[in-house]
């Protein structure tokens, strides 16, 4: 669309003021059919601007350069060769756009020598003035376009270069809390699981009391879970800060063990250590990921703090499968509030009801926020506490 205003408007001011001209030089070659032809070629010439710059100067040159030659009224009709100019130059055609600042100085200059007339030296001297002017004009467009370029690439540059500074201090972080998991809770979690089939076999051997080896069974049943899930969570941390390193893992490298879902609840519970008993109401479905690890770790978190807090004697755990949502809930018979690791209570950023402060449930209410649920805690109503955990599925 600018390219056809500039087009229309420099036809008009080329051909009207030529025609006007004629009028004031009556020695000058009237404006005939082939004139109005080189005239519009000037004009015309000015389409190729935006894409082909040189093209349109050198069309436009070499048309104002014949009318010259012929003899036509001296007007404006070299406004589009000027135009032409000052694009190839701020385009950075640089060598082209000087070579036709050249030309048409050259062309001028030589029917000013073949005429030896005064005035027409004068108005070439001007009109070279008026070329060089147009011409440092797009130099200095060009400079300020180029200088702008490097502004914006060099903040681009600074803005990618801190982006990938605060990438690989995360990546290194990442690989030191993967190896401060490895070297210190994985061994530690190993002991404990070996000595536990230590203690169960010696327990065994010597006839000990069922409750004893059963505990035991649970100790370490509970502590190779741990450690399976432990190596997910390392093959996460090493694989995220190896792959953005630029180093692919190896095949088996870093293999991850499928996360815990629902489905796994079952052997949650009987590993609990006390006697838990799960209902599952509505049409059993598939969760989304995110929702199904979550509706482990909240009963997971839950059961606990029950064992830790509650004093409690037995627990249940409601699985409810909704239109669009799941709601799980955990009741026990424990001591309720008076159990808690802390009895200071905080709002949990208005996702419903009271967390007590600590660690775990405050864990928890984050990660039920971070799926787009809602959190409830408290006492329940035939006693004891009670978790409530409603997330979208």
């Amino acid at each position: 669309m600018r390219t056809i205003a500039l087009v229309c408007g420099m036809g008009v001011t080329v051909f009207s003021s030529t025609a006007m001209a004629f009028g004031n030089q009556p020695d000058a070659r009237p404006l005939d059919a082939p004139g109005c032809a080189l005239l519009a070629v000037t004009v015309l010439g000015l389409a190729w601007q935006r894409r082909r710059p040189e093209a349109a100067l050198a069309v436009c040159a070499g048309a104002a350069a014949v009318v010259l030659t012929l003899g036509y009224a001296l007007a404006l009709w070299p406004l589009p060769a000027l135009a032409a100019l000052f694009a190839t130059v701020a385009d950075g055609r640089r060598a082209a756009g000087w070579a036709g600042a050249a030309f048409l100085v050259a062309v001028p200059g030589a029917v000013a020598v073949v005429r030896g007339e005064a005035d027409v030296v004068l108005a070439v001297v001007v009109w070279t003035l008026v070329l060089l002017a147009v011409a440092q004009a797009a130099e200095v467009s060009r400079a300020r376009r180029a200088y702008t370029a490097e502004v914006e690439r060099r903040a681009a540059d600074a803005e990618r270069t801190r982006e990938e500074e605060a990438l690989r201090r995360a990546q290194e972080e990442r690989l030191r809390v993967a190896r401060e998991l490895h070297d210190v809770t994985s061994h530690t979690v190993s002991v404990i699981a070996l000595h536990a089939a230590v203690a169960a076999e010696a327990v065994e051997r010597a006839g000990g009391p069922p409750e004893a080896a059963a505990a035991l069974q649970v100790i370490r049943t509970s502590s190779r879970q741990a450690l399976s899930e432990m190596k997910a969570v390392l093959g996460v941390l090493r694989d995220g800060g190896e792959t953005a390193r630029g180093r692919t893992p190896s095949p088996g490298e870093g293999a991850h063990v499928p996360q815990p879902g629902s489905a796994q609840l079952p052997r949650l519970l009987r590993n609990a250590g006390l006697p838990v008993t799960l209902d599952v109401e509505g049409e059993r479905r598939p969760l989304p990921p995110a929702a199904d690890l979550t509706v482990y770790r909240v009963v997971q978190e839950a059961l606990t703090n029950t064992m830790r807090h509650a004093g409690a004697t037995s627990a249940r755990v409601t699985l409810t499968y909704e239109a669009g949502a799941v709601t799980v809930r955990v009741d026990d018979d424990g001591r309720g509030d008076d159990g808690l690791e802390d009895d200071g209570r905080r709002d949990d950023g208005g996702r419903g009801g009271q967390v007590p402060r600590g660690h775990g449930l405050t864990g928890m209410a984050e990660r039920v926020a971070a799926v787009g649920g809602r959190l409830t805690t408290g006492n329940a109503p035939q006693g004891g506490f009670r978790v409530t955990a409603r997330l979208p599925a």
